[in-house]
């Protein structure tokens, strides 16, 4: 009962008004250092407050901008763009490096495809960007500095590789101060007084000026797109299968929407998907919408094209004919045949199964109650489950090389729900369907 009174007391109205106008308050005051020390050297006043972590050889990797470095760097590239040349301004050398370090970010609203400015054409590197403190926490626990280190990973693994990060772009009192602290994470990263990414921090109108827009979350992240399932795909996809006895995967055909991507993703890695595989034809997961839904478990989830199996794959094993299903219907082919993963479909719409009309073209149709309460006639194991987009479903000729169709049962008058909404009710009964199997054989 103490228990009871402490969690009430704790949530009383008053209490949290007055925490709420602390924060604010302690936020203003924030603001109102920021802009003081702004005016009196752009931002040394900054530099002295947080000195005791700037030391000498940390500058190397970390800096803190104002919203006046900003706008001088906004200049320089305009003035070195007109000149078609580099300035010898000896002045000038520290916000050139800060530019290169934000480079990345700016005009984010205008950007979703990034080349690093610092690759030649031949092997450019493609970079996200992650935004939200959690997402920016995550991706700093899971990186890595080696930049081969997606080339040594030898055989099937359990998780993909370690993510390379860029840099990342924060405000003060996310960095520094409680509850986020920031600078926690990264200390644990830094190695012989190295850190394998570079770390930028400012106000949050130096923020906004970078980005084009207000910020709303506390930090960004920049990171390299990974390349290992893009080479190693096909390879590491049939090792997994071959070692693990129960396989989950998830397939989607034509997804557009990049939140209903990022949202999947989120909830694959919550449930312990083993990877999802994309049709040619849908949308990129490292989209910044896509990787700020996820929360940036994109990261800890194997994400592959059916381009990218394709190319370890033995051509006698896909299917001759040319298709407009962006490669799935190779690829279920591939599974079902060869790796003798059970495919299944998941449809909403059930009218040729009525009593007066069948469709012997398509596979037999089974609801996940059924299956979940043993009422099937085949016990599942290693399962591939298919969803496709909100506004067509999966394609004909994709269900059509599926084992079995899959629905969920819902109440009369509603005919379907939310993709995300769906893959997380398919996935979590699937994925208790397959726990059962697993202890009683």
């Amino acid at each position: 009962m103490e228990d009871d009174g402490k969690r009430k007391k704790n949530a009383h109205g008053p209490t949290l008004n007055a925490l709420k106008r602390a924060k604010f308050e302690a936020k203003q005051k924030r603001r109102r250092q920021a802009q003081a020390q702004s005016n009196n050297g752009d931002g040394d006043g900054a530099h002295q407050q947080n000195g005791c972590w700037f030391s000498k050889d940390r500058e190397e990797y970390a800096t803190l901008i104002t919203k006046a470095d900003v706008i001088k760097i906004k200049q320089m590239r305009i003035n070195m763009q007109a000149k078609a040349g580099a300035t010898n301004d000896v002045g000038e050398e520290r916000l050139l490096q800060i530019a290169s370090w934000i480079e990345p970010f700016f005009d984010l609203k205008r950007k979703e495809q990034l080349l690093s400015s610092h690759c030649s054409e031949e092997k450019a590197e493609r970079l996200f960007i992650a935004e939200g403190t959690e997402t920016v926490r995550l991706l700093v626990q899971r990186c890595s500095g080696d930049s081969s280190s997606e080339d040594d990973i030898n055989g099937a693994v359990a998780s993909p590789p370690p993510v390379r990060m860029h840099s990342i772009l924060c405000k003060r009192n996310t960095f520094f101060e409680a509850p986020v602290r920031l600078i926690d994470d990264v200390e644990k990263r830094i190695s012989n007084k190295q850190c394998p990414f570079n770390v930028i921090i400012g106000s949050e109108d130096a923020i906004s000026e970078i980005i084009g827009f207000n910020i709303a979350r506390g930090a960004l992240a920049c990171g390299v797109v990974p390349t290992y399932f893009q080479t190693n795909g096909c390879t590491w996809l049939t090792q997994t299968i071959q070692q693990k006895t129960h396989v989950r995967l998830l397939a989607l055909d034509a997804i557009s929407d990049t939140a209903n991507l990022g949202s999947i993703i989120r909830t694959a890695a919550a449930l312990s998907i083993d990877a999802i595989v994309l049709s040619d034809d849908s949308c990129d997961a490292y989209y910044r919408q896509a990787v700020r839904v996820s929360m940036g478990h994109v990261i800890n989830v194997p994400t592959l094209r059916v381009s990218d199996w394709k190319k370890g794959i033995d051509s006698g094993y896909v299917v001759s004919q040319q298709s407009e299903s962006g490669g799935l219907v190779e690829f279920i082919s591939w599974l079902r045949v060869q790796m003798k993963v059970q495919c299944l479909a998941a449809v909403v719409d059930d009218e040729n199964d009525s009593d007066t009309e069948k469709d012997d073209t398509q596979p037999p149709l089974i609801t996940l109650e059924s299956l979940m309460h043993g009422r099937n006639d085949q016990s599942l194991g290693s399962w591939c489950c298919v969803l496709g987009n909100e506004g067509n479903g999966i394609r004909s000729e994709v269900i059509a090389e599926c084992e079995k169709r899959i629905k969920i049962g819902m109440a009369k008058g509603v005919d379907s729900m939310s993709v995300p909404v769906a893959a997380a009710i398919l996935m979590h009964g699937l994925s208790l369907e397959g726990d059962r199997m697993k202890q009683t054989s």
